[in-house]
């Protein structure tokens, strides 16, 4: 038996439920791993309060950020071995389908989630694992998927970030919006950073951020990002809130502006007037999740120092609700990691 954080439906942070679980068995194709980590993203906010229903269904175990030691392998895993330090992608794909086959194995119809993570052992198909170097901190790897992979995938592969472009970046404390601005940053981007707090304004200028907006919930700083530089606005978007920044964000952006998708943090729904869009010449995207690639490059912009991921507090899996009030309210600057 182990130990884990169950939730039985959807609910509040104290909707989660200590409990001792057998222990996952190992398929053919699986990797146990025994939890050395877990971040605490915001898709597990989302699944634990009902907002997002995609794959869920309870009883479940949720965490998708996992770093871990493998502590046993199936029979037709093929690198790895037990003792490799691993990190997690956000799911697994099928490796075989024409999606996979030509790099777009994000959207593999075949496609299964990555959970599991709040709990002592987790056992999922080795096309979810990455290995890491043994030298790299638990609490620093277990987040780069869902994080500083899907950052990369945003920034370098779907936006293409040029150098001197001007990047704005929502959610810019959040666990894909801080390495954004690290690897923006890094690419030669002018970061400007929005945030809700006048706290986070330090923090964030020492990740690279040019310039920092605090801006209330719903309220448009297009003026102040054009005041900036002006009046051009900015290059590229990549927006990790969604439908709350989404009117101001479009409207900050340059003529000829790339905008990419990476969040939405809440249901509902946004609009505009399609004429917008051309008279703009705007190019919109969808950022979806993290390849292995993209991860194992994750994985080495940590390893060169060029990414720092910012851990804001470690905490015992006991205290998993209060690490989703956290979270949730946006109280942190960096990721929650709990560790069971």
């Amino acid at each position: 038996m182990m130990r884990a954080a169950v939730l039985h439906g959807p609910g509040a942070p104290d909707a989660f439920c200590l409990e001792d679980v057998p222990v996952p068995p190992v398929g053919a194709d699986d990797v146990r791993v025994a939890v050395q980590a877990c971040g605490v993203s915001y898709r597990d906010v989302v699944e634990r309060n009902g907002t997002y229903k995609r794959d869920v269904s309870f009883p479940l175990i949720i965490g998708l950020e996992i770093a871990g030691r493998v502590e046993a392998t199936g029979s037709d895993v093929l690198d790895l071995k037990v003792g490799d330090h691993v990190a997690s992608k956000a799911f697994s794909s099928c490796g075989r389908c024409r999606l996979c086959r030509s790099g777009r194995e994000t959207t593999c119809f075949k496609r299964r989630p990555v959970r599991g993570g709040y709990a002592q052992y987790v056992s999922l198909p080795q096309d979810a694992w990455v290995r890491a170097p043994a030298d790299l901190p638990f609490e620093l790897i277990c987040s780069l998927g869902p994080g500083a992979g899907v950052a990369l995938n945003a920034v370098r592969d779907t936006a293409r970030v040029q150098i001197g472009e001007w990047v704005l970046v929502t959610g810019a404390s959040g666990g894909v919006g801080a390495p954004s601005v690290q690897i923006a940053t890094a690419m030669g981007g002018r970061v400007i950073a929005i945030s809700r707090s006048a706290a986070k304004v330090d923090f964030l200028k020492s990740l690279g951020a040019e310039h920092v907006i605090v801006a209330r919930e719903g309220e448009n700083f297009a003026r102040q990002v054009k005041a900036l530089n002006g009046g051009w606005g900015a290059d590229v978007v990549i927006d990790t809130v969604g439908s709350r920044t989404w009117a101001a964000s479009f409207d900050a952006l340059a003529v000829h502006g790339r905008y990419a998708v990476v969040g939405q943090l809440f249901g509902e729904e946004i609009s505009i007037n399609p004429a917008r869009i051309f008279f703009k010449r705007a190019q919109i995207s969808g950022v979806g999740s993290v390849s292995r690639v993209q991860l194992e490059d994750a994985i080495d912009l940590v390893a060169r120092g060029i990414v720092t991921p910012q851990v804001a507090r470690v905490m015992p899996l006991s205290e998993i609700a209060e690490a989703h009030r956290l979270v949730e309210e946006g109280a942190v600057a960096g990721r929650i990691v709990v560790k069971p």
